[in-house]
C-alpha cells in the first residue's frame, strides 16, 4: 500500500514523505515524534501493518504490537500534534458471512488474530483523535509485493491448470486506486 501511494503522489505532484522501517521504529513513539519535528507534516498516513494473516494465529505478539499497539501509539502521537491520521484496516474486522457487501456501520465480528488487532488498532484510532479517516479495504493488489493477483498471474504461466479455493468472496482494492 506505501509504495502504491508514493506511485500516486509523484503522479499527482503532491507532497508526501514516506518513511518505513528501518529509519521509522512505529513501536518507538520517540521515532515517530522525532519523524513529526523534522519533516512537520499536515496529516499522517498509516498503510503499515502485520499483514501475515495466516502467521499472525501463531505469532500474535507481533501481530498485536504493529496492528494494535503501534497504531494506538501513533494516534496518541497524531493527536498530540494535532494531526489528522488516515489509517488503513481490512475488511477481516468482519466475520466474512453476510451474502451482501459490509457497510462501514454494520457490526464487527472478527473470527482471526489478524482481524483482532486490526479491528483494536481501528478502536484505538477512533478513541484518541477525532480528526481521522479508517480505510477497510480488502484483496489489496498492486505491482509491488507480494499480492493474490500476481500469484495467480505467475502460477497461471508456469503451470497447465491452477487450483484455488472458491469458498470467498471479496471486491479486491487496487491499491493505487
Amino acid at each position: 500500500m506505501a509504495r502504491a501511494l508514493v506511485e500516486r503522489a509523484q503522479t499527482r505532484s503532491a507532497q508526501l514523505t514516506a518513511i518505513g522501517r528501518p529509519q521509522l521504529d512505529l513501536i518507538d513513539g520517540r521515532s515517530i515524534q522525532d519523524h513529526i519535528d523534522r519533516v512537520k507534516p499536515d496529516l499522517i498516513i498509516n498503510a503499515a501493518a502485520y499483514t501475515a494473516v495466516d502467521a499472525a494465529e501463531t505469532d500474535m505478539e507481533t501481530a498485536k504490537a504493529v496492528n494494535e499497539t503501534a497504531v494506538g501509539g501513533l494516534a496518541d502521537i497524531a493527536a498530540k500534534n494535532g494531526l489528522p491520521l488516515v489509517h488503513y484496516s481490512t475488511d477481516y474486522v468482519f466475520d466474512g458471512t453476510s451474502p451482501a457487501p459490509y457497510g462501514e456501520t454494520d457490526p464487527v465480528c472478527p473470527r482471526s488474530i489478524y482481524g483482532q488487532t486490526k479491528l483494536a488498532g481501528e478502536q484505538a484510532v477512533a478513541a484518541r483523535l477525532n480528526a481521522h479517516l479508517i480505510f477497510r479495504t480488502a484483496w489489496v493488489y498492486s505491482p509491488f509485493g507480494s499480492n493474490f493477483v500476481k500469484t495467480m498471474l505467475r502460477v497461471a504461466q508456469t503451470r497447465e491448470t491452477v487450483s484455488v479455493v472458491d469458498d470467498q468472496i471479496g471486491n479486491p482494492t487496487n491499491a493505487l486506486d
